[in-house]
């Protein structure tokens, strides 16, 4: 199978709002994160080619569940898309449960193997973005930073941010891999799928390339 089809076998199994309702906690996954309105439903979306996979809002923070997304049948390969943080206009209730969920999820699963971190382009590198990334410090868990809505300005514009993003995490002890990305046009597509690849050993597994 194609790597093309391969994305466009992910599909949705279930929303948990506790950790326990997740899948058992085998095989592999990687957690998409990031501000409520980052635009990550429109990541998911763009990443399967399905404009329906996973809802999008013009209201942020309608993610408020643990969403699980598998390219198997055996959902042993998945991608996990966790509630946004930092909105201002959900009540600081739901915040607080919100990062409780987070933070439940992020130190509990065995099988998690990297994080997507989405940021708007235009906005990059808050301070709960950095809080997020200190936890990536801490337990040396792989992420890459998918510079989102890239669309919206230019290309040099889009350089800039780039690299002011990666000279203000330059004092992280890992790797950090920014990739100016567009859910829109597709823009860094090509990036994000490699390093799905890489975290959850795609290429080798018979069960989600049949």
């Amino acid at each position: 199978m194609t790597e093309k089809n391969l994305f466009v076998k992910l599909n949705f199994i279930l929303s948990a709002l506790e950790i326990h309702q997740l899948p058992e906690d085998i095989g592999l996954e990687v957690a998409l994160c990031g501000r409520s309105n980052s635009g990550k439903s429109s990541v998911l979306n763009a990443l399967a080619n399905n404009k329906s996979l996973a809802r999008t809002s013009k209201t942020p923070g309608r993610t408020q569940s643990l969403n699980v997304f598998s390219f198997s049948s055996d959902n042993l390969r998945r991608l996990i898309d966790l509630p946004g943080y930092g909105f201002a206009k959900v009540s600081k209730k739901d915040r607080k449960n919100w990062g409780i969920l987070i933070n439940n999820y992020l130190n509990k699963r065995i099988s998690l193997r990297g994080l997507v971190l989405i940021m708007d382009i235009r906005h990059p590198v808050k301070d709960s973005d950095l809080t997020l990334l200190n936890w990536c410090e801490e337990t040396n868990t792989s992420v890459l930073i998918l510079l989102n809505k890239s669309d919206k300005i230019s290309k040099n514009q889009s350089t800039n941010s780039r690299n002011t993003t990666l000279e203000t995490l330059k004092h992280l002890k890992i790797k950090i891999n920014a990739v100016v990305f567009s859910a829109k046009n597709h823009q860094g597509i090509n990036s994000l799928k490699k390093y799905l690849n890489e975290c959850l050993d795609l290429e080798d597994s018979p069960n989600a390339l049949g």
